[in-house]
């Protein structure tokens, strides 16, 4: 099921995306549903990963910010506080 839905665009949006879509000769429609489709994954995964970073925490899944430091050193040698 589609639906149509409006928007309004300012002249530069309006131009960029007409520079995109016929780039890859596509029409705009098309670069807008692809942008609000790949917006809405990554605001989803986003999400979940700061739920799974919330779940941890409350699970006790944490690490002290000096042993987090440590490994940094170890890893990346001596680091700024």
């Amino acid at each position: 099921m589609t639906n149509r839905f409006a928007i309004t665009l300012t002249d530069e949006q309006k131009a960029r995306l007409e520079q995109i879509a016929e780039a890859r000769e596509e029409t705009v429609v098309a670069m807008v549903q692809e942008a609000v489709t790949e917006y809405l994954d990554y605001d989803a995964e986003f999400r979940q990963a700061v739920q799974e970073g919330l779940d941890d925490v409350a699970a006790g899944r944490v690490h002290d910010w000096e042993d987090v430091k440590a490994e940094l050193r170890t890893k990346y040698g001596d680091l700024d506080d």
